[in-house]
């Protein structure tokens, strides 16, 4: 065996130890560990005011859907305002600004938030302002 071939053998079996090392050093950790982003505290709820009027609606359904806004304070305002704002209109496949709401995400000025990614008390201000926001449509 020549030696450039010995060299490369070294090299590769240095490179697989490495590799099951460093495999062998997140075993410990939990599955969800590795990756979970935190959660954010940033307050969405100011945002509310900016969201286009469909995803409003689209919000007010996923806080309602997500008991951040109770059905009793939510349904009929979600049912007045989609009727006002023609959020789910008739005949449609469907809205993307309702669908992106109805998600929890909101979009403003390009960048894109989201509810389920942010800390329960952030979440239930956003959902409060949303409601906010679509009874003072009405």
């Amino acid at each position: 065996m020549k030696l450039s071939s010995v060299c490369k053998l070294s090299a590769l079996s240095l490179v697989v130890a490495m590799t099951c090392s460093s495999v062998s050093a997140y075993a410990d950790q939990a599955p969800g560990d590795v990756g979970t982003p935190a959660l954010s505290d940033v307050d969405l709820s100011g945002f509310v005011a900016s969201a286009d009027p469909v995803e409003v609606a689209g919000l007010l359904n996923y806080c309602t859907e997500t008991n951040y806004v109770s059905y009793d304070d939510g349904f009929q305002v979600l049912q007045s305002y989609n009727k006002k704002t023609n959020a789910v209109p008739e005949g449609q496949e469907g809205n993307m600004n309702y669908a992106r709401g109805t998600a929890g995400q909101m979009l403003v000025n390009g960048k894109t938030y989201s509810l389920p990614m942010s800390v329960v008390p952030v979440r239930e201000k956003a959902c409060k302002a949303v409601l906010a926001r679509a009874k003072a449509a009405l």
